[in-house]
């Protein structure tokens, strides 16, 4: 994704109906929200915008940056409220419509979200936060083949994207193409190798695709399989062993035994 806090970093240049002197103290407010935001001080943040827009400055950045804090603090209403009067400020701004997007899916709204993703698309078609976003809701509404598609041509806006692959990965999996979704998820490794998620997800691949071949008597290729999986379940307990999830997959795979 786009950093979108440094588009917003330019907010003095946008406040034109203030003094010169006004404007240095807007900006030095704003600059430290933005900093506020940065080391996680949330409620800081939003309380020194609030405070700009109590004295009667406004810009887009500024309800933009009161959403994007209320969605770390996992505020939903707040988070796309302010999103919104930032785009009504900038009607259809590229960044803004993306940071739409990730709210949206980030709080598994997939209706809206595919509705606005479908509305972007066709402004900024080569985008690939735009079709990750629209994919990402459209494999959680069943539409699997769609976001296959769409995935597709996300990867080649943004091939070195873990995300993509990750996601890619998911929806093969599910749809039960287990070879597939093992070279997915094997490439989503290779990228980002700390996320628990996906040395989780790949160890389900690889026991479900252990379980194919024994059912075939290929014997050999089931245990590399199951070796595989074994690896995998425990780097993801090795990154995050809080994990339920985790914790449950590792005893199921663990207790399989070769053939």
């Amino acid at each position: 994704m786009k950093h979108l806090i440094y588009a917003f970093a330019i907010t003095c240049l946008f406040v034109t109906s203030l003094y010169s002197q006004e404007k240095e103290q807007v900006g030095s407010a704003y600059f430290q929200a933005v900093d506020e935001y940065k080391v996680k001080n949330y409620n800081k943040s939003i309380e020194l915008v609030k405070s700009l827009l109590t004295d009667g400055k406004s810009s887009y950045e500024f309800y933009a940056l009161l959403a994007f804090n209320y969605d770390k603090l996992n505020d939903f209403e707040n988070s796309y409220k302010n999103i919104l009067e930032a785009r009504k400020r900038k009607p259809d701004d590229e960044d803004l419509l993306q940071g739409s997007l990730a709210i949206l899916t980030r709080h598994k709204k997939w209706k809206p979200a595919i509705e606005l993703a479908e509305k972007t698309i066709p402004l900024y078609p080569q985008n690939p936060e735009v079709r990750y976003f629209y994919a990402l809701a459209l494999s959680e509404r069943g539409a699997s083949k769609t976001a296959l598609s769409q995935i597709e041509k996300a990867k080649a806006g943004s091939p070195s994207d873990f995300r993509m692959l990750e996601l890619e990965g998911k929806i093969y999996y599910n749809l039960k193409n287990y070879d597939k979704a093992d070279v997915s998820l094997r490439w989503a490794s290779s990228l980002n190798p700390n996320s628990p998620e996906i040395w989780n997800n790949l160890a389900l691949v690889q026991e479900s695709l252990y379980k194919t071949n024994k059912k075939l008597g290929k014997k050999s290729q089931a245990n590399t399989y199951l070796t595989e999986a074994k690896e995998c379940i425990q780097k993801a307990s090795d990154l995050n062993g809080e994990s339920n999830t985790i914790k449950e997959n590792s005893k199921r795979i663990v207790a399989l035994s070769d053939l």
